[in-house]
């Protein structure tokens, strides 16, 4: 028969919107796939909600009403209280297991058969719901949230629809609790009949077990839908109703009368729970390494905002992992500062410490505690990201025009609430295009207002406008090969880090053309400027002794099958002697002891 449609308690509360609703506000657009990739956000959103898909729609869209998530951050500081959590992850489970349950019962063939999975699906939800007000009465709630859905929680446990079902719940396991019949099994036949004082089997193994006991009987964790039933035990069922008509007329009712069998707002609750507890879980590794984490104090979206010791959440927690070092980082504009430019060396730091700029707003829109010591940040409408994307063939465009569309569409969608992040952005063309192209973005996102954070190689664009704050990513002051991860608020130095890493590996100029000749040998050493260098070529086929403040020597390898040998090449500061014997291979070279500030190499 058809289920008629029970009216809730009247009850509302969330613990996501202060007035029960379910809106973030027409102007927020939530956070796209791109933009999720970018941050490095995705691979979390999708961790935390594995278990409970519903979430991903909520961590992905911001809340811009300062009110709503300062509603959030106190149920979120609330439940990072083990007695508060506990309660709550139970009963979120608890019900989930009712609404599975239920889900797999619609696909049930057999009527009795669901009506016996209802009566069970009522009971774990009364107990569910009246466990939880017991536990939350017990404990004292800071969070005006929190308190509101126990009140909300009283009002349904107190409420007609809730004490009628539990009437009627019991009544219906009272009626079943009587039923008692037998069944026989013979070849080929089944038999069901009442029951004529036949010894209860059950009751006999219990008996026999009960000298085991050592304690009270622990609750089992049961699977989220026990298995259904097969047409034999379906047809048993049926033959049993037939003998117990009035027990089984009970059940009925309670199915009739009582669906749907969750009240809203407890359904609500179940499912919101989770948006906190998945992510505190996912937090646990951070906490325990000691890494900061904050609840940011919200600001108008045009004042002062700032961050300490703010770090990228997904780099934390696999450098946390891998056992490394996770490296922290401050920023903060204070008006009429608006645009973080960050320069400095390749592999610094850069695209972290905006990606940390960019987590930081998203989290906080949430209502979730950011990773950083202290920040202080205005809620935002939209995130904006453009990255780098390889060229795709289908849109016949080439990277520098595709590149220009993309940012064309962002600057449009901009408005003076939005956050925008630019990562290497006109990095495919010359450093005249890429310097004037990042001006004319930056004045245009000054004009409209967004904070920004724009990541570059062109330090020319750290000093466009008043609204432009210079982070450069810097390197150890000894070897500017070292990075150190930190970005600081100062001028671009203007060093070409990049030159330092090519002359460590051997992939400079010199480096590189002098390995393309063949038959030759060079050792190089820098002088006092990074960009100069001065070289000593020999050929194979010359003999040399040289003492110099920096000297080298050619030696030769056996040759092998009969091939000729590539040049072998070492380098010290000090003396190197070397020969070339008649037989055409070198004499074993005499070297003095170099200095430990020297610098070798061998190939």
């Amino acid at each position: 028969m058809p289920a008629t449609t029970a009216e809730p308690s009247g009850a509302v509360a969330s613990l996501l919107w202060p007035d029960g609703g379910t809106g973030a506000g027409p102007e927020v657009q939530p956070l796209t796939e791109a933009a999720a990739r970018d941050l490095q956000l995705a691979p979390l959103f999708d961790a935390l909600s594995r278990d409970a898909p519903w979430l991903a729609e909520w961590y992905a869209t911001p809340c811009a009403d300062v009110e709503t998530v300062v509603y959030r951050q106190q149920i979120a500081t609330e439940l990072e209280r083990e007695e508060v959590a506990m309660p709550l992850a139970t009963f979120a489970r608890r019900i989930q297991r009712v609404r599975q349950r239920a889900d797999a019962a619609q696909r049930v063939p057999h009527p009795y058969v669901a009506e016996s999975w209802f009566l069970t699906n009522a009971q774990r939800y009364l107990h569910a719901t009246t466990s939880l007000l017991e536990e939350l009465d017990a404990l004292h709630l800071e969070a005006p949230g929190m308190g509101s859905c126990r009140s909300a929680l009283r009002a349904i446990v107190a409420g007609d629809r809730f004490r009628s079902l539990a009437s009627a719940t019991s009544a219906a396991q009272e009626a079943m609790d009587g039923v008692a019949y037998t069944v026989r099994v013979q070849t080929g036949r089944i038999s069901v009949d009442r029951d004529h004082g036949e010894p209860d089997l059950s009751a006999e193994v219990a008996a026999t077990f009960a000298r085991f006991r050592t304690g009270p009987p622990r609750e089992v964790e049961r699977p989220p839908v026990e298995p259904g039933v097969d047409h034999v035990a379906a047809r048993i069922l049926e033959l049993v109703a037939d003998q117990h008509p009035d027990a089984f007329a009970a059940l009925v009712d309670l199915h009739r009368h009582h669906r749907p069998l969750l009240d809203p707002t407890v359904a609500g609750l179940a499912r919101e729970v989770p948006f906190y507890l998945a992510y505190h879980e996912r937090l646990q590794r951070i906490r325990a390494a000691g890494l900061p984490l904050c609840q940011p104090e919200l600001v108008a979206a045009d004042a002062a905002c700032s961050a300490e010791d703010s770090y990228d959440l997904a780099v934390a927690l696999k450098q946390l992992a891998d056992g490394k070092p996770v490296v922290a980082n401050d920023w903060h504009l204070d008006p009429p500062e608006r645009l973080l430019v960050v320069t400095g060396a390749n592999q610094g730091g850069k695209t972290t410490f905006a990606r940390a700029f960019g987590q930081l707003h998203h989290l906080a829109s949430l209502g979730l505690p950011v990773p950083a010591r202290r920040a202080r940040v205005g809620l935002h409408d939209r995130l904006l990201t453009h990255f780098e994307r390889q060229e795709r063939i289908t849109t016949l465009r080439g990277k520098l025009e595709d590149e220009l569309v993309r940012v064309h569409a962002l600057l449009e969608q901009a408005t003076p609430d939005s956050v925008v992040f630019l990562n290497e952005t006109f990095s495919s063309t010359t450093l005249q295009d890429a310097r004037e192209l990042g001006t004319a973005v930056l004045e245009r996102l000054e004009r409209v207002g967004v904070r920004a954070v724009f990541v570059t190689f062109v330090d020319e664009l750290a000093s466009v406008g008043r609204a432009t704050v210079s982070m450069v990513a810097t390197v150890a002051p000894d070897d500017p090969t070292v990075r150190t991860f930190r970005v600081l608020r100062r001028p671009p130095d203007g060093l070409a880090h990049a030159v330092a890493l090519a002359d460590r590996y051997g992939l400079t100029y010199e480096a590189i053309q002098d390995r393309s000749t063949p038959g030759t040998s060079t050792c190089c050493t820098p002088t006092t400027t990074s960009t100069s260098r001065w070289c000593w070529r020999s050929t194979r086929r010359r003999s040399a002794t040289i003492s110099a403040s920096t000297s080298c020597s050619i030696a030769w390898p056996t040759a092998i099958n009969g091939s000729v040998p590539l040049a072998a090449r070492s380098c010290s500061r000090g003396s190197v002697t070397s020969t070339r014997s008649a037989t055409g291979r070198p004499s074993s070279p005499t070297r003095s002891v170099p200095p430990r500030s020297s610098r070798g190499c061998t190939r």
